[in-house]
């Protein structure tokens, strides 16, 4: 174990920042350990600087000058949810512990009762920081033990939450003395000559509010404008509030301070991009939305149209626009590669006519989600802010109207299947079933506006039970794959929903493609390799004809349709397949796409089977690379990648590096996933069948023939190059399916 261990992320300070009033108080609690302590809890409006506040004392604490006092745990949690403090509590019971349980709540109580049990603590300093509680009713049974001498906590809330044992602060703007200092360390540090007499009435116009002097000074400092001239602006902004906010009623000073700001950073090149860049932002997580989402191809299509010409705009462009929003402090940005924004300024930009919800803005929104949501994103960073990024899109709206219903009125957009495949798992089951009960409703009128009291909705969603007609809740991702129906039954679903879209959307809809490629997909898992191969092949004439060659639904079928190539025994025609489905995939969905890895997997698989192991072990080298960058080195996914790499290298004799990987390997998975994990027993019986082979070997007499001990597969006779059976589940995985569904 490797101390300190540190979760989440703790905000950069902000420029120029000040000590407040409050510093003193906090710093005699959170100074150090070894007295008792209760919570500390910081409350008070939006702006004022409450999350800066407990970042600084969090980054106090840890980097002390007396290392004994600093805490060798420091977990920062986005406390909007109950989903983020279980999310974070998991990472750090899974940093500290072997053997941790997959199930995030589970894990979550493993790190609690860490923290409550000083013997399994073993007086372990440590310092949990939540940020933005919005409902302490969610997270009662997950707060940390309080007047301990070696633990702190430090919670941020716009409200005044009554919770237990902690010691409350009331954060307000900054004073007048406070605000001054700011004003004057941001514009010296900018050149701009300035006198008191101009300072004073510029902080009482933006109430001493540390956002709104945050966005007037980078304003200024990026116009080298003067006090005097930008509060003569302000002014006639906040006079023209009528037009600007037809809907809101605020004094805020942020009102105005952000609309110059971000009239000024939509003037930086690429001109046009950063204000409707903006708009989509306010739509997301103000703690941490994944910059993959905003600079997905369906973000960056939609930022395009809104500039002229119009054109797709490159990544490099939108992260330009997004450096010009952090410049006028619109947004933060922080590592590993996630946008924040404040809630302030995300109800400014949300009211703004100029850039308030429009369907358009939110269907890309929803198609960037889908864009990057990896298959296997359940348990990770990425996968949770993707689903928290899509719980605050649902509660979004536009006057009276929830933005998430125009995402159903052409047709359902796959991203409300997304967010529904987590609710099935989490604790909240009344809320699971009342979405689905939803959902379904929605795909019933979409499809046929005659009532839906009938047994069966559409076949994905819900089966009728025999009491009373209650729905009998299946996963809807696996029932719409045919994974947990029998396959006849999903077949029929399938057909009956096919007739009912060609009737209703007509054949050429998207809905009744998607359609399709599920009818295609069931009859390979029938086995009817022959007729998939058809089917796929029909199916991807219509795709580039309707969608084109470069979305992800045309690419996804050529993928699909490579491994029914291979599983009828055509592997060169796999192969090329693959070799030229790989190249449009790296250009058009990005080198580190789920559906590019899995392609690059699939060549390296079908390389080695047909008959070239050197040429699988170098795609595995590189998916391995590529998935310890994105996922990271104790991803399920990459130490499955780990373990194939191994296989191959065994198979092209490379017996000696296969058992040192190997070695490596079990020692890792016994770390992350346990001993007695199927994975890791899998990766042990391997090594050793390798070694078994290795002292083979070295006992053979010199004059006899030398075996071939790579463990390259020979003909039934022979076996595996052993004498010994061998278990199917230690072989390399084998070709893996393209996002069969497209959700």
């Amino acid at each position: 174990m490797n101390w300190p261990i540190s979760v989440g992320l703790v905000p950069e300070p902000a420029e120029h920042l000040r000590r407040r009033a409050l510093s003193d108080p906090l710093d005699a609690v959170l100074g150090g350990f070894g007295t008792p302590s209760p919570h500390q809890v910081l409350c008070g409006a939006s702006g004022v600087g409450k999350t800066q506040l407990a970042a600084h004392h969090t980054r106090a604490l840890r980097d002390h000058p007396v290392p004994h006092q600093r805490p060798e745990v420091v977990l920062w949690a986005d406390a909007a949810t109950r989903d983020g403090v279980v999310f974070a509590y998991a990472q750090a019971a899974r940093r500290l512990f072997a053997h941790v349980p997959d199930d995030a709540e589970l894990a979550a109580g493993q790190f609690l009762s860490w923290l409550h049990d000083p013997v399994d603590a073993s007086g372990r300093r440590w310092l949990v920081v939540w940020d933005d509680l919005t409902d302490p009713a969610q997270v009662q049974d997950l707060w940390p033990p309080t007047e301990r001498p070696h633990g702190r906590m430090i919670v941020t809330s716009r409200h005044a939450p009554v919770v237990h044992g902690p010691h409350t602060h009331t954060v307000g703007a900054f004073s007048a003395a406070e605000a001054d200092g700011y004003l004057r360390a941001a514009l010296v540090e900018a050149g701009i000559a300035h006198t008191d007499a101009e300072l004073r009435p510029l902080a009482a116009a933006l109430d001493h509010l540390p956002l709104a002097l945050s966005q007037a000074t980078a304003y200024m400092a990026d116009l080298h404008l003067t006090p005097a001239a930008y509060l003569a602006l302000f002014h006639r902004r906040t006079a023209a509030h009528a037009a600007s906010y037809p809907q809101w009623d605020t004094r805020s000073p942020v009102a105005a301070t952000w609309e110059l700001a971000v009239e000024r950073a939509d003037a930086h090149r690429p001109e046009g991009v950063a204000r409707p860049l903006m708009g989509l932002i306010a739509l997301l997580d103000s703690a941490a939305t994944p910059e993959q989402v905003a600079v997905s191809r369906p973000i960056r299509n939609y930022l395009g149209r809104r500039t002229f010409p119009a054109r797709t705009l490159t990544r490099h462009e939108v992260r330009l626009a997004l450096a010009s929003l952090e410049r006028l402090n619109l947004v933060a940005r922080d590592t590993p590669l996630v946008i924040g924004a404040h809630h302030l300024t995300q109800r400014a930009t949300l009211e703004h006519t100029r850039t308030r919800p429009t369907r358009e803005a939110v269907r890309a929104i929803a198609d960037g989600l889908v864009d990057v949501w990896p298959d296997t994103a359940r348990d990770s960073a990425l996968g949770r802010r993707l689903r928290s990024n899509t719980a605050v899109l649902r509660e979004r709206t536009a006057g009276r109207v929830r933005v998430w219903s125009w995402l159903w009125e052409e047709g359902i957009h796959p991203v409300l299947f997304r967010a529904g495949s987590g609710l099935d798992s989490s604790r909240e089951v009344e809320w699971a079933v009342t979405y689905w009960e939803v959902l379904a409703e929605a795909v019933a009128h979409t499809l046929d506006p005659a009532p839906a009291d009938r047994p069966e909705h559409t076949g994905h969603f819900f089966r009728h039970g025999a009491q009373g007609g209650v729905p009998a809740v299946t996963d809807p991702l696996a029932y719409w794959t045919g994974a947990s129906a029998d396959l006849s039954q999903a077949q029929r679903a399938f057909e009956n929903l096919y007739e009912r879209q060609l009737r209703v959307l007509g054949p050429d809809h998207l809905d009744t493609l998607r359609t399709r490629h599920g009818l295609a997909h069931l009859r390979a898992q029938a086995g009817d390799t022959a007729g998939a191969v058809s089917r796929y092949r029909e199916l991807l004439a219509d795709l580039d004809r309707v969608v084109g060659p470069d979305r992800v639904e045309t690419l996804s079928t050529r993928g699909n349709l490579a491994v029914c190539h291979a599983e009828a025994g055509d592997l060169p025609t796999a192969v090329r397949a693959s070799r030229a489905l790989l190249a449009d995939q790296r250009e058009h969905l990005g080198p580190d796409h789920p559906n590019t890895l899995s392609t690059l997997h699939n060549l390296a698989h079908w390389r080695g089977v047909a008959g070239d192991p050197e040429g699988a072990v170098n795609g595995l080298r590189e998916l391995v690379a590529i998935q310890t960058q994105v996922l990271g080195e104790d991803h399920p996914s990459t130490l499955t990648s780990r373990h194939n790499l191994a296989c191959w290298q065994a198979r092209a004799h490379d017996a000696v590096g296969a058992v040192h990987a190997l070695e490596t390997l079990v020692a890792d998975r016994r770390r992350v996933q346990g001993p007695e994990h199927p994975d890791t027993l899998s990766s042990l019986r391997q090594l050793e069948r390798l070694r078994r082979e290795q002292r083979a070997r070295a006992h053979s007499e010199p004059g006899d023939r030398q075996p071939d001990h790579s463990g390259a597969r020979e003909d039934g006779a022979h076996g595996n190059g052993g004498n010994h059976e061998v278990d199917p589940n230690d072989e390399p995985t084998g070709p893996q399916a393209l996002n069969q569904s497209w959700m």
